[in-house]
């Protein structure tokens, strides 16, 4: 009885060396995935060289600001560009109602910090999401993100000074 609880002790023993080597060859190496993320990005910018009409079309909606008509003409995200371009529909649109939000409690007459660092924090996000920006509003969009992430550090920062009290 020994012998065989001794053999089965073994075997699993050994199995789960072999199951645990398996998974460790499966994780890819840090420069594997650098190599991946290189050869993506890539194909990314040369798929982005030929643009599509689709492509052209939302570009000049969102030159011309027609976010809604975009958001609405995207909300399938059948695509990667239709994707991109409700992500960036999304960040504008947000921004908007960032502006014509106040966050003065009108009650206490103090600001709402954490609303506004997560609103910042959504139109950040949004952006994030996005993996083509047309050079078309590119300026325009990295002027969003900058500011965006400031205002959200920046609300952030009070919060913890808030917290810190």
């Amino acid at each position: 009885m020994k012998k065989v609880l001794s053999v089965i002790l073994v075997l699993l023993f050994a199995l789960t060396a072999c199951g645990t080597q398996d998974k460790e060859e499966a994780k890819p190496t840090p420069e594997k995935t650098k190599a991946e993320e290189g050869t993506n990005a890539a194909k990314d910018s040369e798929a982005k060289k030929e643009l599509t009409a689709e492509d052209q079309k939302f570009t000049t909606l969102m030159v011309e600001k027609k976010y809604e008509t975009v958001l609405t003409d995207t909300i399938t995200l059948k695509t990667e560009e239709q994707k991109n371009f409700y992500y960036l529909a999304s960040a504008f649109i947000k921004n908007d109602e960032i502006q014509a939000k106040s966050y003065v409690d009108p009650t206490t007459n103090e600001m709402d910090l954490n609303a506004a660092k997560t609103d910042y924090s959504v139109v950040v996000n949004y952006l994030n999401r996005a993996k083509y920006v047309p050079g078309e509003i590119k300026a325009e969009v990295d002027e969003l993100r900058k500011v965006s992430e400031e205002k959200a550090a920046y609300y952030m920062e009070e919060l913890e000074k808030q917290a810190a009290k």
